[in-house]
């Protein structure tokens, strides 16, 4: 589950109801009851709807499941991904995912082949992998995952959820899950924000909201509304057409925004890196304490909601690999390992590579949000067996996403920092033009077309001139900034080339 993730909510009316009413049974309880965010994923339903057919989702989830782009497994048919994120710092403080699979696995032999231990915690099969997760058979066809790999919490999240002891969860994210298990919703991402910001935060960060500026709004009942939200959900539909709708649900009503709403979801998203510009041509309304987005979603769009929901890729490797059994020759195994490592590395940057396309990415804040989703996935990669030449190439790569994603980041920051200091200083001009004045006619005034004079004054000259250098300081860091990426791109490609040759070379296989 992306960490930085801002999930969204859905719009009740719009959801098919369900045939089934055993969805996500058994897994409900699992769920820790500090959570704050969930993401629930009816897989069996959503890569069985006539948009899937259309758009080959089957063949494409497969494909890039064994590339390392997907840890989603081809046979799990119900997925739910859940944590508690110090969203004040921007950090995970845990996150879990339960995989419920159309067969029985058993987790004893995963240890072996990711390089990891063998455990017993609260009396089932465990394994601690390198990478900092636990992967848990929680029982024959459900298997789990838990980080931070801490073994006493891995074991009072067991001990906890073993008894049924009903809603645990907060009313927000119960509400969520209904509209998976109950109404039927294949997709459905929900955040619970109450108690998350203060009045005072909302009103020192209003000034700074495009979307509000000439609005009429009162800043201080803006920001008594917003410092009121509950929290925001997405819900995606799957039949001959994909529908998305967003809910942001509030303690009082949200009708002064019903004009802004919109724009100011849209600026909050986009410098989250997570908008989708399907959003801008979804209508907006209000309806008691919520304020909704709801139309339709692209392809494209539609690719982008699915490639967030990201399992650990050890999980979805475990799962895989679980009930495998023999083993191949030293030299055989380093071979296979180190060709599937270097084939999920660059399949990941070709992917990357092609995200400002295939999203639209618009900004660098958005592209920045990637490339840590990215520098994550290779580093979440399998390791045993892999050549070390070959490991210190992953390391490095996502070492320069990493750095990639700071230049791009840097780039608001510093532009954000000159503007500040920019103080230029005008004294004002004024001028004349046109016309003249000359002579005196029979009465003894004076003829000819009048002139015209124009001045400005010093402060709107010095305001003028602010803005005109404060375009210049923007234009200056995002050049800087694409400058740099550039170059960090540059160096991926020659080192991608470099260890493909020495592979190729060590092994006598294609790389």
């Amino acid at each position: 589950m992306n960490r930085c993730l801002f999930l969204l909510s859905v719009v009740i009316t719009l959801l098919a109801v369900s045939e089934s009413s055993a969805q996500f049974e058994g897994m409900k309880y699992r769920i820790p009851a500090d959570a704050n965010t969930l993401i629930l994923i009816n897989a069996e339903k959503a890569f069985g709807s006539p948009v899937s057919d259309r758009e080959r989702w089957v063949a494409r989830r497969k494909a890039a499941y064994d590339a390392g782009v997907s840890a989603l497994p081809p046979d799990a048919t119900e997925v739910i991904l859940a944590g508690r994120s110090d969203h004040e710092f921007g950090k995970s403080v845990w996150e879990l995912a339960l995989v419920k699979l159309t067969g029985e696995r058993n987790v004893t032999t995963v240890a072996t082949r990711f390089g990891g231990s063998i455990d017993n915690i609260a009396g089932r099969s465990a394994a601690r992998l390198p990478d900092d997760h636990y992967v848990v058979q929680v029982r024959p066809n459900l298997m789990g995952t838990y980080t931070p790999a801490n073994r006493q919490d891995v074991s009072r999240w067991l001990k906890s959820t073993d008894l049924d002891t009903g809603q645990r969860m907060s009313p927000y994210l119960q509400d969520a899950f209904a509209y998976a298990a109950e109404v039927g919703t294949p997709i459905v991402m929900a955040m619970d924000l109450s108690g998350l910001v203060s009045q005072g935060a909302v009103t020192r960060a209003i000034p700074n909201l495009e979307s509000l500026k000439d609005s009429g709004l009162s800043p201080a009942a803006v920001a008594k509304l917003i410092s009121g939200v509950q929290g925001i959900t997405l819900g995606i539909t799957l039949e001959d057409q994909t529908i998305g709708a967003i809910r942001v649900d509030f303690e009082a009503s949200p009708e002064a925004l019903a004009k802004v709403g919109k724009p100011l979801l849209i600026e909050i998203l986009g410098s989250q890196g997570a908008m989708l510009e399907d959003i801008r041509d979804w209508a907006p309304s209000v309806s008691g304490n919520t304020f909704f987005l709801r139309g339709k979603l692209s392809a494209t769009g539609t690719r982008r909601v699915l490639s967030v929901l990201e399992l650990p890729r050890s999980l979805g490797a475990a799962v895989n690999d679980a009930a495998s059994s023999g083993s191949d020759s030293e030299e055989s195994a380093a071979r296979i390992a180190s060709q599937q490592y270097y084939k999920s590395v660059t399949t990941l940057l070709d992917d990357l590579r092609d995200k400002p396309k295939t999203d639209h990415v618009k900004t660098f804040g958005q592209a920045a949000i990637w490339y840590d989703k990215y520098a994550r996935k290779i580093d979440g990669l399998p390791l045993l067996n892999v050549d070390p030449a070959l490991l210190k190439y992953g390391r490095d790569i996502s070492g320069m996403l990493r750095e990639a994603e700071m230049s791009m980041k840097g780039v608001g920051m510093r532009s954000s920092v000159r503007t500040g200091m920019n103080s230029p200083t005008s004294y004002g001009y004024s001028s004349y033009g046109g016309g003249y004045r000359a002579g005196r006619g029979y009465d003894g005034a004076l003829y000819g077309p009048q002139g015209y004079s124009a001045s400005v004054g010093a402060a709107q000259a010095s305001v003028r001139e602010e803005g005109r250098t404060d375009a210049v300081i923007r234009g200056q860091e995002r050049t800087k900034g694409a400058a740099s990426v550039q170059q960090i791109w540059q160096d991926i490609d020659s080192a991608t080339a470099e260890i493909r040759q020495v592979m190729t070379g060590r092994y006598s296989a294609e790389f």
